[in-house]
């Protein structure tokens, strides 16, 4: 699997997939992933949005880690209003069990649409 559809598949899950899911794609270590599902949870239920990646980058990669740059684009409807934001996101991922997991996750918020 590429970085591309690791990180589609991702976003797929949070907008529209049993949150559950996203367990096999954060580290066991991972201290991020209770609290990146809540959230993920609490903007769902207050809007109804879609995820698009635009652009996936590795920045750095090691036997043990890698360091990846996701732009996204996030439409939603909230209220009969249209939404629109670019995010950015740092990733880091270690190996468990021979595959790539997120470790941790730093969001850098894009400006409005």
């Amino acid at each position: 699997m590429t970085l591309r559809e690791f990180f589609e598949r991702y976003y797929e899950i949070i907008c529209s997939g049993n949150l559950d899911d996203l367990d096999a794609f954060y580290h066991a270590g991972s201290a991020v992933m209770a609290g990146a599902k809540s959230q993920f949870e609490t903007m769902r239920k207050q809007l109804d949005f879609q995820m698009t990646l635009t652009h996936v980058e590795l920045l750095a990669k090691r036997d043990d880690l890698l360091i990846v740059r996701d732009e996204m684009t996030i439409q939603g409807e909230k209220d009969g209003q249209n939404l629109e934001k670019r995010s950015e996101n740092i990733h880091s991922l270690a190996k468990e069990a021979g595959q790539w997991r997120i470790f941790s996750t730093a969001n850098f918020p894009g400006e409005a649409g």
